[in-house]
């Protein structure tokens, strides 16, 4: 006996003996975008979405084939959906591979993770997350672990080493007397750190008298006064030596190496910046 194939699928070159076979394809390939109660086919799942919000006559599930209540709850239950195209999915298989084709700039696999922006990607991908800690504070009292030199000076200039360095000894140390071309630092812009008076018995908000900025206790405005930003009285000592990102300049030395870590600038000195961090090394090791 021989099957007649009265229905073909020309896009998958496939052909069908039956309408009910031949429609069953529609639904199920990821191929197509067919509401199956108009018999209508869409050009992009994002055609059909628009058209599936339009009536009530459509809920039901695509998917599970069967009739709903609430269409948008039955899927916040049962299925997934991409916040940047809002358009919904069958399962997290699904989602992940329309991420994987659709959002690869920004959408992190091994976490199931999608950002908002190329960068913040970068920035995660560079994060001890997906990195391994190589950089290792070189002061004995200390040996933590980071996963740049960026994060590792920042370390430093937070406080928090126990080598006892803080912003203030970084600035000193690199600005005065390590960096003696002015590579990467304008010492003329490094300041000594001030002191501020702050009153205790101060009731209600405090402000910054740099910035204008308003803190609710005075713990958190000290922490504020010590910051890159206002030690050095605004100014930005620190320069990246490339042309294709303008010079930038930052308010410190972990913001530059943050800078040089994560762009695409030309990396004008990249031989000398290495030695000139060994150098900073050194010196907080025989602290």
């Amino acid at each position: 006996m021989i099957t007649v194939c009265h229905y073909e699928c020309e896009s998958c070159n496939r052909y069908f003996g039956q309408d009910s076979k031949y429609e069953q394809h529609l639904v199920q390939s990821p191929s197509h975008h067919y509401c199956k109660p108009c018999r209508r086919e869409f050009v992009s799942a994002r055609a059909m979405q628009a058209h599936l919000n339009q009536s009530e006559k459509h809920m039901a599930c695509r998917w599970c084939h069967t009739p709903v209540g609430n269409l948008r709850l039955h899927n916040e239950q049962h299925h997934q959906q991409c916040p940047r195209c809002k358009i919904w999915y069958s399962d997290l298989k699904a989602l992940k591979n329309h991420c994987l084709d659709d959002h690869s700039d920004v959408y992190c696999a091994p976490c199931r993770t999608l950002f908002t922006q190329p960068n913040n990607m970068i920035m995660h991908l560079r994060s001890s997350t997906h990195q391994p800690k190589n950089a290792k504070c070189p002061h004995d009292a200390c040996g933590k672990t980071f996963v740049s030199p960026s994060a590792l000076i920042a370390h430093f200039e937070a406080g928090t080493c126990a080598s006892g360095v803080e912003l203030e000894d970084v600035d000193e140390y690199f600005g005065h007397h390590i960096d003696r071309q002015q590579l990467f630092v304008k010492k003329e812009l490094i300041y000594a750190q001030r002191t501020w008076k702050i009153p205790s018995n101060h009731h209600g908000p405090l402000q910054c008298p740099l910035c204008k900025k308003l803190f609710d206790h005075a713990g958190q405005i000290a922490f504020h006064l010590k910051s890159p930003r206002h030690k050095n009285y605004g100014r930005k000592p620190y320069t990246c030596p490339s042309e294709r990102c303008g010079h930038a300049t930052f308010y410190s030395l972990s913001s530059l190496l943050l800078h040089r870590e994560t762009r695409t600038c030309e990396m004008g000195y990249r031989y000398e910046l290495p030695k000139l961090l060994d150098r900073l090394y050194g010196i907080i090791s025989q602290l």
